[in-house]
């Protein structure tokens, strides 16, 4: 690690060029108000509509989320103080089932399943927000089973809570059979055995939620337990790193880094790009609206978004200087560059962690937070074995590369030919973090990540440091997906 220095594109570009490549200024000029198009459709659609967001998620995705959270979150109580420190460093701050509230709020309307406004009853019932419930059921007696039904139960539970054991005993059983086995099935089953005075009853569902949050409430452990030894391994190769560069004590050595061209000049390398995101925006459009369209790109996404700009910089700008792409963004000698990444991938992954917790908190102190349907991927929930293995391959191993060839090896080496190292840094950061298409918090969570790859990149000059630390970072949302929801 000590023995990498920052690489200078602008030094080494020029003399490797044979004449510079000339595109269309007006197809170039096209294609940059298509992708401009794109991302502000794509900015719309995030950050304008609640529509568009809230139109493709299923009921049963949002069930699961809150399901398991406020699960988890009933165990709080039992936690180590240490852990408790921990879980609100994720984000949580013991305010889950407001969180939860308004999301179901978000959903709950005439259109909506009976089942998504029992649970918003629950909630509005389990945080003695009686008047809101009140309103929320107020039609619901004129309704047929089963609202009729969540009506009782909620009356019941969270009102008056008055029945004869006749009444206890059918609530009970029509509850079972309306309700999955999840966090509002025990409490609200908890909750009219308390009424009734049913002890055994309640003992044997509070022994059921908790065979059920066991399992995620280890997972967790081990996810907290495997970011710490990250972390501290990280911190002392940064301290390592810093008395170093501190004392001069880092060796100056170079190995083949500054041998590195870049076989293209600025404009040239825009032009490539424009023309690269123009045609994945019109590819995808296309694809869209035909037959089973949403369902292809679910399977074939990644192709469509990544490999027209990587293809047309092999093809237009690496191949006509006899050089290969993967040999411009330092991929040459892999397991070389490999063992000796390692450590700057550990630093990687502990300045993410960390600047991830900050910002995560950050957000929080100003009411703000990152919205479920920004982070739940249902394939890796619901899908097949083999559909969560191609799921994981395609965030963990696939995204990971061609991001890093993209947003670091084309965009950001193209705009180190022209700009200054922090200009072209925070440039191909925010258009990393635009391309995703998320909210405040996750956009600089993504942009946080951009930066710190991009500077690894600087570094070394090769990608391939900054696709170890973006896989480890999608192998931990990954993990997490399918340890605490799946």
């Amino acid at each position: 690690m000590e023995s990498e220095q920052p690489v200078d594109p602008q030094s080494h570009s020029r003399p490797d060029l044979q004449g510079e490549i000339h595109f269309s200024r007006l197809l170039t000029a096209v294609c940059l108000v298509v992708c401009a198009a794109g991302m502000g459709l794509l900015f719309w659609a995030v950050t304008l509509s609640d529509d568009v967001r809230l139109a493709s998620p299923e009921s049963r995705d949002l069930e699961r989320i809150a399901s398991r959270m406020l699960g988890f979150e009933s165990r709080l109580p039992e936690l180590s103080s240490f852990e408790q420190v921990m879980y609100r460093l994720g984000g949580q701050d013991g305010e889950t089932q407001e969180q939860i509230r308004q999301w179901y709020e978000e959903r709950v309307d005439e259109q909506s399943g009976p089942l998504d406004g029992l649970y918003l009853g629950m909630i509005y019932g389990e945080a003695g927000l009686t008047d809101q419930l009140s309103r929320l059921v107020a039609d619901w007696e004129r309704e047929s089973h089963p609202r009729a039904l969540f009506r009782w139960l909620l009356e019941v539970g969270y009102v008056h809570g008055e029945t004869s054991p006749a009444e206890y005993g059918f609530l009970q059983a029509r509850l079972a059979e309306e309700v999955p086995t999840n966090w509002f099935y025990f409490h609200l089953a908890q909750r009219l055995a308390d009424q009734a005075g049913d002890r055994g009853l309640q003992a044997n569902l509070q022994s059921q939620e908790y065979q059920l949050t066991d399992p995620p409430l280890w997972k967790w452990r081990v996810l907290v337990v495997g970011e710490l030894v990250v972390i501290g391994i990280g911190v002392v190769l940064l301290l390592r790193l810093g008395f170093a560069r501190l004392t001069g004590r880092a060796s100056q050595s170079q190995t083949d880094l500054a041998e590195i061209r870049v076989p293209w000049t600025f404009r040239e390398g825009m032009a490539v790009l424009a023309r690269g995101g123009a045609l994945t925006i019109v590819l995808m459009g296309l694809v869209a609206v035909m037959p089973n369209g949403i369902e292809i790109l679910e399977d074939y996404g990644i192709a469509l978004l990544y490999l027209p700009a990587v293809i047309l910089t092999s093809v237009l700008l690496c191949r006509p200087r006899q050089r290969s792409l993967l040999q411009v963004v330092g991929c040459s000698h892999v397991w070389q560059r490999l063992k000796s990444s390692l450590p700057l991938v550990v630093m990687l992954v502990t300045l993410g962690l960390v600047g991830d917790w900050l910002i995560v908190l950050g957000g929080e102190a100003f009411q703000s937070s990152v919205h479920w349907s920004e982070w739940f991927v249902p394939q890796l929930i619901w899908g097949t074995q083999i559909e969560l293995v191609k799921t994981t391959i395609d965030f963990v191993l696939l995204a990971p590369f061609f991001e890093e060839l993209i947003f670091r090896g084309i965009l950001f080496t193209t705009l180190r030919t022209k700009f200054s190292f922090p200009l072209s840094m925070i440039g191909s950061g925010l258009i990393f973090a635009l391309a995703h298409g998320y909210g405040v918090i996750a956009f600089l969570t993504v942009l946080w990540s951009g930066l710190l790859w991009a500077w690894a990149y600087e570094r070394t000059g090769s990608v391939i440091p900054g696709m170890l630390a973006h896989a480890v970072n999608n192998g931990v949302v990954v993990y997490s997906l399918v340890a605490f929801f799946r």
